[in-house]
């Protein structure tokens, strides 16, 4: 732990930084608030030149509409045309700070002024084919480019503001990254070191161990007697008989040099005389071990064993448990229902599968029971777990030297 001057330091420190990086952050919002708005402004103005045009457009249209009114048409046409002028001068200015221009746009207005003037001169002639002429021709191209025009000019403006918007949100972004990564390092500095051990003299472990070999530990005089006389044979554990060792040894022994999958059940009817049950089932979890599939069984009825399907991890059984929480399960008997328990079948990366065991009728699920169906559900577990293959170089190659092999 650093003194306390230092610790109050890297405080006032943390605090100032802090503060700085949220009046940048501030800034960074109130600038993020103005871009939206500035790009909520373009778009109405865009919107507006673009429903202008059309406007314009069925105002010309309607030049050479039967049962029309020139007057109305006319005074709307000229007004449409001297607005469009002041749109498209609005939009040229808000583009010219990016590079971009509409000039082409606004001084198309005056031809389009020009072609307006010939199509009313033409309508109060009742010259109506020419006066459509101007209109379906010339100045249908110059709406039409002048509407390609502002198009262009919303999509450069949608683009500008988004990147810009992008810009202060990454910024943003940083600032938090940075106050973060400060009050973790402030933190770090605050945790408590390791105090260094005092050093001891060297002589005083050499007196402890000195004591220590002079003390002599008390052993009990019937004890030597029975030390002395104790056979030198193998004792199996507490509860279960050396013949139940021997048979459990032998199957594992079976299990281990197993070749074909077909001859697994005969080795599950030697486990179930063994536990004393009526049925086994042993179970193969999937790649991802959100299932349990059955691959051999013994005493049930296949019919049944296909009905049961697959188990999912997060059923309410006792071989579902069994797999989750990696551990044996044990079920008593009951009045309709005889004892069973479930132990895991583990490989390298955790449970590989799950033998089941169903008990006959009257017996019970002691320890021993459990211990045998573990060590036999251990032992399948490595039929589950690929075999690496063996070196298939020539023996002679790789005991002789390298001389040898030269000549």
């Amino acid at each position: 732990m650093y003194r306390r001057s230092v610790r109050i330091a890297c405080f006032v420190i943390g605090a100032l930084a802090t503060a700085g990086l949220a009046y940048r952050a501030f800034q960074d919002e109130s600038a993020f608030a103005a871009e939206r708005q500035a790009a909520a402004l373009s778009e109405q103005v865009v919107s507006a030149t673009a429903d202008l045009l059309l406007d314009l457009r069925a105002s010309l249209h309607a030049y050479v509409a039967p049962g029309q009114g020139l007057p109305f048409w006319g005074r709307r046409a000229q007004d449409g045309i001297e607005s469009l002028r002041e749109r498209l001068t609005t939009l040229d200015a808000m583009v010219s700070t990016a590079g971009g221009s509409l000039k082409q746009s606004i001084d198309a207005v005056k031809q389009l002024e020009a072609a307006e003037r010939r199509a009313r001169t033409y309508v109060s002639r009742d010259e109506m084919q020419l006066a459509g002429d101007v209109i379906f021709t010339e100045v249908r191209d110059v709406l039409a480019a002048m509407t390609s025009d502002v198009q262009s000019i919303r999509g450069s403006l949608q683009r500008r503001h988004g990147s810009r918007q992008a810009v202060i949100q990454q910024e943003q972004l940083m600032l938090a990254g940075g106050a973060l990564a400060l009050w973790v390092a402030i933190a770090l500095l605050f945790l408590p070191t390791a105090q260094p051990s005092a050093v001891q003299d060297p002589a005083q472990w050499r007196n402890h161990l000195k004591e220590a070999l002079s003390r002599q530990a008390p052993v009990p005089e019937s004890a030597a007697p029975q030390l002395l006389e104790a056979p030198l044979t193998p004792a199996a554990p507490a509860g279960v008989a050396i013949s139940t060792v021997r048979t459990v040894s032998e199957i594992c022994a079976d299990l281990s040099a197993l070749a074909d999958a077909g001859a697994l059940p005969a080795a599950l009817a030697r486990v179930g005389s063994l536990l004393d049950a009526t049925g086994l089932i042993v179970w193969v979890a999937s790649s991802d071990g959100s299932s349990l599939s059955p691959v051999a069984t013994h005493g049930f009825d296949p019919r049944l064993v296909q009905r049961l399907g697959k188990v999912r991890r997060d059923g309410a059984n006792l071989t579902a448990a069994a797999l989750r929480e990696n551990a044996p399960r044990v079920s008593a008997a009951t009045e309709s229902a005889p004892a069973a328990l479930a132990v895991p079948m583990c490989g390298p990366t955790g449970p590989a599968g799950v033998l089941s065991v169903e008990l006959k009728a009257g017996q019970a699920v002691d320890e021993a029971k459990v211990a045998l169906a573990a060590i036999i559900a251990a032992q399948l577990a490595t039929l589950t777990i690929p075999i690496a293959q063996p070196d298939t170089r020539d023996v002679s190659d790789i005991a002789q030297p390298p001389e040898a092999q030269s000549a």
